[in-house]
């Protein structure tokens, strides 16, 4: 495998040089920035905050040390899409943002955007929750600028401290496993390769490309992630139905129910009982799905989906908060949080792929 990151951070380097006069951030050969982030990731491990949360929060807190030691307390970002730079420079004066009129050339985001700018915008600090706001601020001017244009001029931003370098990695098309993996996938019944053929799309579509325009994936990523899962969970049980209750099953599941109310029934009760006993839905068949791939280890993943002590955690719940538009799609802290609990679910439709085509799923 070969590495891009390095030269996606050059990429950036040059971004911000073009920006801040030609400084670099030479983070990589720092040993007091990892020292300092390694340290302020033991401090959240200790207050009992996830993994994955505290490292993600622990980089924006050094990204955004950096940037203040070096360039004050503006944010400095670049403007992108298909528009005509300004004869002047531009000032929002309700939204405290600067356009400035120079077209920036030879930037990160030149190679897929018709006109590159530089703006400005204004903060009282340059901490997480001003830099929330100005993210905010900065969703009003380029969300109004896509609603006067009828949706037909696309705009988007970008800057080193938010939108940090992306990486991944590049394979051979002509991968030692793919082949069996291939064969894997045709050779499943048809109803069920069906469902499999749609996962397959939902993991492969939402990712950006390495050498793409930088801009969030999370959200797009996290919903196409769930879809998958979804998928997996029918073909799994078209493989292995689950079991349904008799009627009188049912019957003796509602006596136990209601007998066990201290109080007459109310609403809520009868509603909770449905879902339980009468229609279970998807959550039945996603445990059934659980249970059948990841056996006695499965209660974890239930868990993970449907029963985690805070609600607003559970997966299936930020799914369901992400598509009723419940999710602050500008909120660092939350897209920190859903980040963690995507390497959950991750984690649980990888292995489900493992359990019906044959390739080396990752080891959970």
């Amino acid at each position: 495998m070969i590495m891009l990151h390095r030269e996606r951070q050059r990429q950036r380097q040059r971004c911000v040089g073009n920006i801040m006069e030609n400084e670099n951030i030479k983070k990589n050969h720092d040993h007091k920035f990892y020292d300092e982030l390694f340290a302020r990731m033991q401090d959240l491990l200790s207050k009992g905050i996830d993994p994955s949360k505290a490292s993600k929060t622990a980089w924006l807190e050094q990204r955004i040390s950096i940037w203040k030691n070096k360039w004050g307390d503006n944010f400095w970002i670049f403007i992108y899409g298909d528009f005509r730079p300004p004869q002047d420079d531009y000032r929002v004066d309700e939204l405290g943002i600067t356009i400035h009129a120079e077209k920036i050339e030879n930037s990160v985001v030149n190679h897929s955007a018709t006109c590159v700018l530089k703006a400005t915008v204004e903060l009282e600090e340059l901490t997480i929750p001003s830099l929330m706001d100005a993210i905010r601020r900065i969703n009003i001017l380029l969300g109004s600028w896509v609603l006067v244009t009828w949706g037909n001029a696309p705009c988007r931003w970008w800057s080193w401290v938010t939108h940090d370098s992306g990486g991944g990695v590049v394979e051979s098309i002509k991968h030692k496993d793919l082949d069996k993996a291939i064969t894997g996938v045709i050779s499943l019944r048809p109803e069920i390769r069906k469902k499999v053929d749609a996962a397959l799309y939902w993991i492969r579509e939402p990712r950006n490309l390495l050498l793409e325009t930088p801009r969030s994936d999370l959200l797009r990523v996290y919903v196409s992630y769930w879809n998958a899962f979804e998928c997996l969970v029918e073909a799994v049980n078209l493989l292995r139905p689950q079991n349904k209750l008799s009627k009188k099953g049912k019957q003796k599941l509602l006596d136990d129910y209601f007998a066990s109310l201290d109080t007459k029934p109310t609403p809520g009760n009868i509603s909770e009982c449905y879902k339980k006993v009468i229609d279970p839905g998807f959550k039945a068949k996603a445990i059934n799905a659980l249970n059948v791939c990841f056996g006695e280890k499965s209660q974890i993943y239930i868990d993970e989906c449907f029963d985690q002590p805070n609600e607003e955690d559970n997966l299936y719940q930020i799914r369901n908060s992400i598509n009723h538009g419940d999710i602050d799609a500008e909120n660092l802290k939350e897209l920190i949080r859903i980040e963690a609990r995507l390497s959950k679910l991750w984690v649980i439709v990888w292995g489900m792929f493992g359990r019906l085509v044959p390739f080396p799923a990752p080891v959970i």
